[in-house]
């Protein structure tokens, strides 16, 4: 089976809650992410987050937490794929502050939200649990 590679970007708050985006095809609010074709794509991360959000390099650290290849329904797709994500703390200056600005960037729709928000939320758990599972698991271990 192909695997589709991803990068789960976690962006944390003082509050311990997590930025989300609405995703108008999932019709759900997710971690931000990025589609990743090479073994090198840090890159890419900066790339991704230095247009997403209109900012400088030097605003931005990434940190590689863990990767997990692991099987999950895909709503573009309507079938199950193999993915492999890997999972990438970043942290940005000043990000709350612009966010707080500005809900909506380049027509995304942004939230904070802590594991137990995201629990609450059906449809977030509909589409969502396995990464959030792996997130919490791995928080519990730091």
């Amino acid at each position: 089976m192909h695997k589709h590679s991803h990068v789960i970007l976690i962006i944390e708050n003082k509050e311990h809650k997590y930025l989300q985006y609405f995703d108008k095809r999932w019709n759900s609010f997710l971690f931000l992410n990025i589609k990743v074709n090479k073994e090198n794509f840090e890159d890419d991360i900066y790339d991704f987050l230095i247009n997403q959000f209109n900012i400088n390099k030097n605003q931005i650290q990434l940190i590689s937490l863990f990767d997990k290849i692991h099987t999950k329904y895909s709503e573009s797709s309507k079938t199950k794929k193999e993915y492999h994500h890997f999972f990438y703390k970043v942290i940005i200056k000043e990000l709350e502050f612009f966010l707080n600005q500005s809900t909506l960037i380049y027509e995304k729709e942004y939230t904070w939200l802590d594991f137990s928000e995201m629990e609450k939320n059906a449809r977030i758990m509909e589409v969502n649990k396995d990464i959030i599972e792996m997130l919490k698991k791995y928080k519990n271990k730091e």
